[in-house]
């Protein structure tokens, strides 16, 4: 998804709910999105939730992917800020 070589692309799964979702939840993870965004998200689009989903998103480590050094133009990465960027 992260390679623009690969466009055009579609993410979809049978009903473009539960899997779709959790593929999306992954790159808003990847995002640095806050796991209840995610989830409110995918609550939004799914029409309900299915735990296994969930979990997986939340235990999905984004350490693992590798995004390229120029990713396509819509990927962006939410600034994480710490408890400390507050104060010093």
């Amino acid at each position: 998804m992260l390679d623009g070589r690969q466009y055009p692309l579609l993410v979809a799964c049978q009903l473009g709910r539960h899997k779709t979702g959790m593929v999306v939840g992954c790159l808003r993870k990847i995002q640095r999105w806050s796991l209840s965004s995610i989830f409110l998200e995918y609550h939004r689009y799914a029409g309900g939730t299915r735990l296994q989903i969930e979990q997986f998103i939340e235990l999905f480590d984004t350490d693992l992917v590798n995004v390229p050094t120029t990713p396509p133009p819509w990927f962006k990465v939410r600034a994480c800020l710490s408890f400390f960027s507050f104060f010093f």
